[in-house]
């Protein structure tokens, strides 16, 4: 009777084991699903060519695969130039070869997907972050690197370092159109034009800056960061952006249109740094004779040798442009540099701190939903923007 009692609970402890194990496998599957079944909504392009190449695509939720990567689920994102450049394929040499550096895929270029600046919610982090740093719910906002898959997506992978916390003043849509055009305004001021060391003496303070065309994205934050640094700003637009310029801090707005411009322009200068938003060129500020010291264009010819002429020649040639417009002569010691996107944590907390405390504020042109965006993408190709084209996201 004792062994029959034995024999019965031995048996009932098997089928309890096997329901258990078949309830712990059918769990494990039903997550695997889930994992497997967790699709991201991207715009993408599949190659190259014009607007017609973006399409929306559903693709599997990115893997953090180092300690201080996050996925954001994105709430909003910002529509740059640049976005539309590399459908056509610019910079697309130079990119691969640090796609290629960085193992970020296997030599597959496509399909790639867009956008550069973004705010969200962080849904995942690597174990790498630490939780007094950011954790996960936060609402942040961010850049992307160039080479790296983009944020028109419902979710992207990111470094920590180019990720904060979302200034609590600003709202998601308000937040994404800030940091792309930021930090290109941030770079080709603070760095290339040097106003990192020249803020910090005095006697090179309230300097002359003239910025073409600032009405657009990178125009109206480097008017802004400007006027935080104690510079003296000159800028040009067309008459309906003029109100504009003034109420972001601009000393002097001339409409570019007028006959006289020049003149204007002229008359308030010699200028410490001309910033060139508008893509007017070296050649022609020489023949307008606008008086400065350094031109600084972000219209770089970098990339765009490369492309046309191979790593070799290419970087020959860029040399040659650099030496062209450098090599001082008797009726001109200016220097042209070139401005970049610098995606930079110093040049985040920087312009953190300045919206933060209302020295930067967003300025949005319109905002479009995530089904929308390839009119989005036809309205920034088309130019003369007055700030930022905005994603909302539907998620």
């Amino acid at each position: 009777m004792f062994k029959s009692a034995i024999s019965r609970k031995c048996k009932l402890t098997k089928c309890l084991c096997i329901i258990q194990y078949r309830n712990l496998s059918q769990a494990s599957t039903k997550i695997k699903e889930n994992f497997f079944s967790n699709k991201v909504e991207a715009w993408q392009i599949h190659s190259y060519g014009d607007l017609n190449e973006l399409k929306l695509s559903s693709t599997h939720m990115p893997i953090i695969t180092r300690p201080t990567q996050l996925i954001v689920q994105v709430k909003a994102a910002s529509i740059n130039p640049i976005d539309v450049a590399m459908i056509k394929g610019y910079g697309s040499t130079v990119l691969n070869i640090m796609r290629q550096a960085k193992k970020l895929n296997t030599g597959i270029e496509f399909p790639l997907t867009l956008g550069r600046d973004f705010s969200g919610v962080v849904v995942a982090k690597g174990h790498g972050i630490p939780n007094d740093n950011i954790q996960v719910g936060d609402q942040v906002w961010g850049v992307v690197p160039v080479e790296q898959q983009g944020c028109h997506a419902s979710h992207v992978i990111v470094d920590e370092n180019l990720v904060a916390k979302k200034p609590n003043n600003l709202s998601h849509i308000d937040a994404s159109s800030i940091l792309y055009s930021g930090l290109t305004a941030w770079s080709s001021l603070w760095i290339t034009g040097g106003l990192c060391y020249k803020t910090a003496i005095p006697s090179r303070q309230n300097n002359r800056i003239l910025i073409l065309g600032g009405s657009g994205g990178v125009g109206t934050m480097a008017i802004q960061l400007a006027k935080a640094w104690n510079q003296q700003v000159v800028t040009t637009c067309s008459s309906d952006a003029v109100s504009l310029l003034q109420n972001l801090g601009a000393d002097e707005v001339i409409d570019y249109k007028e006959s006289k411009c020049d003149d204007k322009i002229n008359q308030e200068g010699p200028y410490d740094i001309i910033l060139d938003c508008c893509n007017q060129g070296t050649d022609e500020i020489k023949r307008k004779g606008y008086l400065h010291s350094t031109y600084i264009t972000l219209n770089s010819p970098l990339l765009k040798n490369i492309d046309e002429h191979g790593l070799v020649f290419g970087a020959i040639k860029n040399i040659g442009d650099l030496l062209k417009y450098n090599i001082p002569v008797k009726d001109n010691k200016s220097f042209v540099k070139w401005g970049f996107f610098a995606p930079s944590s110093t040049g985040i907390d920087m312009i953190q701190k300045l919206v933060e405390t209302n020295a930067i504020k967003p300025v949005v042109k319109k905002v479009y939903e995530f089904d929308d965006l390839p009119q989005a993408y036809q309205r920034v190709s088309q130019g003369h923007l007055r700030g930022k084209i905005v994603i909302n996201m539907k998620n």
